[in-house]
């Protein structure tokens, strides 16, 4: 069955859309599966140029006018995070299917919210939560839900920059986004990590944020750069935290925009009594035969996270498919995001609901 194209917006043209959201959707304009319908941006002259750059029908500076003002099938929120559930809210209300960055939501109560609005709402809601659309991901989690890894213990998530603070939008300023790099960066190997675990339910979180760089006047921020004023910045640019989940099974984590190491780093772990997964170096790795055993992959598919999650949205609406990532693993992730900030201020686990 040919469906007509789905009619697209997309709300907030910094890097995000720029770079990883608006490409992807241009390439099914091509394909002619999408019509990019509408852009949308508190700053006229950027959404402006986005409309201009990637052939939109039109530009918008308010989210209002813009609902008002078509019928859309998709709406794709890429604003800072402050504006996520709102914005979903609002566009879920109209029947679209909503996909929004990630983090969800600034805290739980929020997430709670969004995840009701689309129980009521006909359209899909999807966090786009990328890494779980990357190469390997999909193969690693095969490999788990074939129980080839037998009872999972325990795993390990980190992303560690030796300097990568960003300095575009407003990442650094907590009454927009929260928090720093444990909201940012963290929220992304959380949810791959436990997404490959078969998404166990968490229990409790203590953890540790700390800002030692972000703030400082004399910050070196290698390629990254400093263009936004330091006085400003009032978010962790490292957190540290351990995860417990039902059935004893643990999760510890660390996540940097900054830190004295030798370079930038980033994988997982994952533990079974019969096998393991990690990546880098992507594989499985357990014992057969009296001898300890490896396995990797000669050739994977060459997927880009951000292309295959839009793309998968797609077809979920084409067909009438559930999404891959559901909105109450999302309301997951950002509940132990959410402990792992508090428990840093009282000095104390906190316990997950």
């Amino acid at each position: 069955m040919t469906h007509p194209p789905l009619r697209v917006a997309v709300v907030g043209c910094g890097d995000v859309a720029r770079k990883h959201h608006l490409p992807n959707w241009k390439e099914l304009v091509g394909e002619g599966r999408v019509t990019l319908t509408a852009v949308c941006d508190a700053e006229p002259d950027r959404a402006a140029l986005c409309r201009d750059d990637f052939e939109v029908v039109k530009a918008f500076s308010s989210f209002d006018e813009m609902l008002a003002e078509g019928a859309y099938d998709v709406i794709d929120i890429c604003t800072q995070n402050r504006l996520h559930c709102p914005m979903t809210i609002e566009a879920l209300k109209t029947g679209a299917n909503v996909l929004v960055e990630k983090p969800m939501a600034m805290d739980s109560t929020e997430a709670r919210q969004m995840v009701k609005a689309a129980e009521k709402a006909s359209g899909k809601l999807m966090v786009a939560h990328h890494k779980r659309f990357e190469e390997g991901a999909e193969q690693l989690k095969t490999v788990v839900d074939a129980g080839e890894l037998g009872e999972i213990y325990t795993a390990k998530s980190f992303w560690l920059r030796r300097r990568g603070i960003p300095g575009w939008g407003r990442f650094h300023i907590a009454e927009e986004s929260l928090g720093g790099a444990l909201i940012d960066i963290g929220v992304h190997m959380l949810d791959l990590c436990i997404w490959l675990m078969g998404s166990p339910k968490p229990v409790a979180a203590s953890g540790k944020v700390y800002r030692m760089f972000g703030d400082r006047e004399d910050l070196v921020n290698g390629e990254w750069g400093v263009p936004y004023d330091v006085s400003e910045f009032d978010v962790e640019d490292y957190a540290t935290a351990l995860i417990r989940f039902e059935n004893g099974i643990t999760l510890s984590a660390d996540f940097a925009w900054a830190a004295n190491i030798p370079e930038e780093t980033w994988g997982f772990s994952i533990l079974g009594d019969k096998a393991g997964i990690a990546s880098p170096p992507l594989g499985i790795y357990g014992a057969e035969h009296g001898c300890l055993t490896r396995k990797t992959f000669d050739w994977i598919p060459d997927e880009e996270g951000h292309r295959e999650e839009i793309r998968h949205f797609t077809e979920c609406i084409e067909h009438d498919r559930p999404v891959r990532v559901q909105p109450a693993e999302s309301l997951r992730i950002q509940q132990i995001i959410e402990a792992i900030y508090e428990s840093s201020q009282k000095d104390a686990e906190v316990r997950i609901q």
